[in-house]
């Protein structure tokens, strides 16, 4: 735990205190979820061994080498005048235009109505509605149920907007009086808890969860201009976090899920780090060479070149890892199938493989910060917000190597339609053209100075 702690204040140190630093956000993560896999000591007759604590602190070291890197590469002072001209910190300002809010509104409770339809009729013979969500859960995991393609994308524009409508809701409560609803934007945000409780996929939820926390401290901190802010910030992310875990739990109660709260926390929150502690001592070194990390985007690939007659040949992986399974002397029963986005990276390269990815994780984290910290109110807010749950999730699975398959496109393509259709791609180029102008008639001395 020592270990992890130093890692953790060094990383805090090294993003300048910034809450939203990628390294300083993986580190709070594992240092979280080790100390939740400490409280279960003896509930799991926890055991770690040197090799799980090499691989980690390795891990750890290679995103915060790849996220220094791209710190150190960034162009840092401008030293003469055409430079200063190509090289503006541009940052746009809230964008003043009509919101859809309506037709957002009538597209989402649609599409909600529709999917839930679809869902439910295939169970249709299954009384009561917990049982019918533990059976289309069931037909999922078990058999593969899809609702098709149709459906899924609804699904998937259903997100998008309820992502778009937390953008402008913040925009609304940060900006007083501004002629938006809030109870018209924030319906189409409750549609998509519903959309979560009947496609039985709480990681929807999650990402979500993820997504408007990591959005309201990228406003918070624009709008508050007082010392501590940080202190602040957690004091209202904590309590975020505790609705968040009171809501996920609900959700799981909703599918029939056994576990109480603190079981729940503990599989969830801590599992994934103890799992691959078990599992990296059982490993046998035979590597996969990217099947595993990159299994989605493979299949993906294959079901898109199938029809044209070219087949690929890679070793297959489970979606769902086998559970590891065991019973303590007190009776307690572990059961979990969650694992460390690091197993994937071991299972491919072995221990290069858990410095590779995580120090190309660093430096494309870092690097889409840094459009984030040059943006102000912008397209890169939503992406940054939006990705940023393979960091959390760092310590369940691997979600940002294995999720880039279709599915993912189809998100990112929806959210940014929702996005630009709602604020207008012509408004965001007129914004940047004339903040340009703006900085541009200063001397290039001043535009430098500012710069430093």
């Amino acid at each position: 735990m020592t270990i992890f702690i130093l890692f953790l204040f060094f990383a805090y140190r090294n993003g300048k205190r910034d809450l939203l630093s990628p390294w300083f956000l993986l580190c709070l993560a594992v240092s979280a979820s080790f100390f939740i896999v400490l409280l279960n000591y003896r509930n799991w007759e926890v055991q770690i061994n040197l090799k799980f604590i090499l691989y980690v602190s390795s891990a750890l070291l290679a995103w915060g080498v790849g996220s220094t890197a791209v710190c150190l590469l960034r162009p840092k002072t401008i030293e003469n005048a055409s430079y200063c001209e190509i090289r503006l910190p541009i940052k746009l300002s809230p964008i003043k235009k009509r919101y859809p809010q309506n037709i957002l509104l009538v597209i989402s409770v649609g599409l909600v109505v529709l999917y839930s339809w679809r869902m439910l009729s295939s169970v249709s013979g299954v009384p009561g509605l917990t049982a019918k969500l533990r059976q289309i859960y069931e037909n999922i995991v078990n058999n593969g149920y899809s609702p098709g393609f149709i459906f899924n994308q609804a699904l998937e524009i259903v997100v998008a907007i309820a992502y778009v409508n937390t953008f402008r809701l913040f925009q609304r409560i940060f900006s007083g009086k501004d002629g938006v609803s809030i109870i018209k934007i924030v319906i189409p945000i409750l549609m998509l808890f519903i959309v979560v409780l009947v496609s039985t996929d709480r990681n929807i939820f999650l990402r979500y969860a993820f997504y408007a926390i990591c959005l309201f401290v990228l406003f918070f901190r624009e709008n508050y201009k007082k010392k501590n802010a940080n202190a602040k910030i957690v004091q209202v992310v904590v309590v975020l976090l505790l609705i968040m875990m009171l809501i996920f739990f609900i959700m799981g109660k909703m599918k029939q899920y056994q576990s109480n709260i603190l079981k729940s926390l503990g599989i969830y929150g801590g599992s994934g780090l103890y799992d691959f502690n078990l599992w990296i001592e059982e490993f046998d070194g035979e590597l996969m060479y990217g099947a595993s990390t990159f299994s989605t985007f493979l299949n993906s690939l294959s079901t898109i070149l199938k029809p044209l007659g070219i087949t690929l040949n890679f070793p297959q992986v489970d979606k769902f890892d086998p559970f590891i399974e065991f019973v303590a002397p007190n009776g307690y029963i572990y059961s979990s199938n969650i694992y460390t986005a690091l197993k994937p990276y071991v299972e491919d390269f072995g221990y290069f493989g858990v410095i590779l990815f995580p120090c190309i994780m660093g430096a494309f984290y870092q690097w889409l910060y840094l459009k984030v910290k040059n943006s102000k109110y912008g397209y890169a807010w939503i992406i940054y917000c939006m990705l940023i749950y393979p960091i959390i999730y760092f310590i369940i699975g691997e979600q940002l190597f294995r999720r880039f398959h279709l599915g993912f496109l189809y998100e990112l393509f929806w959210i940014s339609i929702v996005f630009f259709s709602a604020y207008g791609m012509k408004k965001i180029k007129i914004g940047i053209k004339r903040q340009v102008q703006k900085q541009t008639d200063k001397k290039p001395c001043e535009v430098a100075d500012e710069k430093r």
